[in-house]
C-alpha cells in the first residue's frame, strides 16, 4: 500500500517533524525502525490515538498489544518517522506526546 502522504507534527520543543502517512491496513517490510502515530481522520479531522517507537514496525504493527483499543477508536491511519537510533526515536516521541492529545 503506498503511502497517502505526508504529516508534520510540532513537538512541544517546537521543532517539526514529517512523518509518512499511510492507510490503517498498511504492511510495512520487516526491520524498519521508527516512530509511529496511530490515528482516526474522519471529516478532515485527525484523532490521534496513540504513539510509539520500535526496531521493527512490521511484527509490531501485525500483533499490537494495544489493537483493541486501535480498533475501538476506529483508527485508519498510521504515520511513520523513520530512524534507527533508539535515543533519538525516545526522544521524538517524548517531545510528540504532550502536545498530541491522544484519545
Amino acid at each position: 500500500m503506498p503511502k497517502v502522504g505526508e504529516t508534520t507534527l510540532k513537538g512541544q520543543s517546537g521543532k517539526e517533524y514529517t512523518l509518512n502517512a499511510y492507510t490503517g491496513d498498511m504492511e510495512f517490510n520487516d526491520f524498519i525502525p521508527g516512530v509511529y502515530v496511530i490515528s482516526a481522520v474522519q471529516d478532515g479531522a485527525e484523532k490521534y490515538i496513540f504513539i510509539g517507537e520500535t526496531d521493527n514496525i512490521h511484527p509490531l504493527l501485525k500483533a499490537h498489544p494495544e489493537q483493541a483499543k486501535f480498533d475501538a477508536a476506529n483508527y485508519n491511519r498510521i504515520s511513520f518517522y523513520k530512524n534507527a537510533s533508539r535515543e533519538v526515536r525516545t526522544a521524538i516521541m517524548e517531545d510528540l506526546k504532550p502536545v498530541l492529545k491522544l484519545a
